[in-house]
């Protein structure tokens, strides 16, 4: 490596696979370095410092296995001289990663903090940060202006950087973490600006903070899967009043929404999944009265739906499936104007009563345009496909990309998604969900 030494106005550095023990000692001369990418360096153990580089905005350290400390100052004079070591040794005032707005973590399994000795420190800059994989670090410098954190499998721990006063945290994402048991309240309360919370498959998850999440007054979109311990959602809920999107699946132990539900009058979309043990809908959602996309799937126990939807004036999509206790539709259905299009699948108590012009129920839903039921049928029906609300994905190796057209089912091929190949799987994000 030392040989290919580049031009030290050199912007764009993206090293793959490199199977050294150490970067060559010419690191400490990209000084113009906007956009640096280190991929499955597999026996790097050490980084040259890279705090001090001054124009430096995005930082992808993607597969380093033997990396343990992103930044050993005992080591900074292996990789360049007296000269690096003064620059990274240099005054309190000189900016710890003075540019740098965009950084990713990713499978560095053995990597626990950023220095060997703890070191008080924040990123000025730093907006986004993606840590993925990363199970032992415990420790990261503090980032006070971060807009977008995701962390997916790894420790709670090097969240509560995040949760300082006046974040101005707009999303966070925290999928597979597992040994997060309580968010704490004080801590999330601290969110006031966050406007998307995701937190999914986190087997220990016990409660939700309920005055911590009523603070989070500018979220729109909340997402809860896979938390087989959530025995509740907590009534804060009901001071989110901007929120738009609610989506809840997959939490076995839950067995109501909570009754502060009915001041979501921003609600416009609601998915409801694998609650075994929901009994009833509350009546509040009889006040969401802006509600357009109501998703009700996999509720074993539910046996009816309060009479009150009919006050649900913007609904315009209803999507009932695997509710085989369900046994009929309230009469307030008759007056959704606005309901466009019903699907109910495998509900054959309901199936029957909403029999096309004999069924018990039929008069309460025949001016819907646009009806589809089924008793039996999972996704798909007389050549006719169902997508579902996740995407359809396919992993390749080591890239990922999404169905195109002529990987489609005719009847959905004018969804049009982005798709990546070959090396760009490993420099760009999936888009995010909302847009699949």
């Amino acid at each position: 490596m030392e040989a290919l030494q580049p031009h030290s106005s050199l912007k764009q550095l993206i090293l793959k696979y490199y199977m050294g023990a150490r970067f060559a000692s010419w690191f400490h001369s990209l000084t113009n370095i906007v956009d640096l990418r280190l991929y499955n360096c597999d026996r790097c153990q050490h980084l040259p410092p890279l705090d001090h580089f001054p124009f430096l905005k995005i930082l992808v350290l993607w597969g380093l296995r033997n990396l343990e400390h992103i930044s050993a100052e005992d080591k900074v004079k292996d990789f360049a001289g007296d000269e690096m070591m003064m620059m990274s040794a240099a005054s309190p005032s000189t900016t710890f990663f003075p540019s740098l707005e965009s950084l990713r973590l990713i499978h560095c399994p053995n990597l626990k903090g950023w220095w060997r000795n703890e070191t008080a420190s924040s990123f000025p800059y730093l907006s986004t940060l993606y840590i993925e994989n990363c199970p032992s670090l415990t420790s990261m410098p503090m980032y006070p202006n971060l807009h977008r954190l995701e962390l997916k499998n790894n420790s709670w721990k090097v969240i509560p950087s995040s949760f300082v006063p006046s974040s101005k945290l707009k999303s966070l994402d925290i999928m597979g973490v597992e040994d997060i048991e309580y968010v704490p309240e004080e801590g999330i309360g601290n969110l006031t600006l966050l406007r998307e919370l995701s937190i999914t498959n986190c087997p220990n998850l016990v409660s939700l903070p309920d005055q911590g999440m009523g603070r989070l007054i500018s979220l729109q979109g909340l997402h809860i899967s896979d938390c087989p311990k959530l025995t509740s959602l907590p009534e804060g809920v009901g001071n989110l009043t901007l929120l738009q999107h609610l989506k809840i699946r997959d939490c076995p132990k839950l067995a109501s929404l909570p009754e502060g539900i009915s001041n979501l009058k921003s609600l416009s979309n609601l998915r409801i999944r694998c609650f075994p043990n929901l009994a009833s809908l509350p009546e509040g959602l009889r006040c969401l009265i802006s509600l357009q996309d109501l998703k009700i799937f996999d509720c074993s126990k539910l046996a009816s739906l309060p009479e009150g939807m009919g006050n649900l004036k913007s609904l315009k999509l209803l999507w009932i499936s695997d509710c085989p206790n369900l046994a009929s539709l309230p009469e307030g259905l008759r007056c959704l104007a606005s309901l466009k299009s019903l699907n109910i699948w495998k509900c054959p108590m309901l199936a029957q009563r909403c029999h096309k012009g004999t069924g018990e129920d039929w008069s309460k839903i025949a001016h819907i345009p646009d009806i589809r039921i089924n008793p039996e049928a999972g996704h798909q029906e007389s050549g006719m496909y169902v997508l579902d609300d996740e995407p359809l994905i396919l992993t390749l190796f080591c890239c990922w990309f999404v169905y195109e057209d002529w990987f489609m089912p005719h009847t959905a091929a004018k969804l049009k998604f982005p798709y990546y190949w070959d090396e760009k799987c490993l420099e760009v994000e999936p888009p995010p969900k909302d847009e699949l």
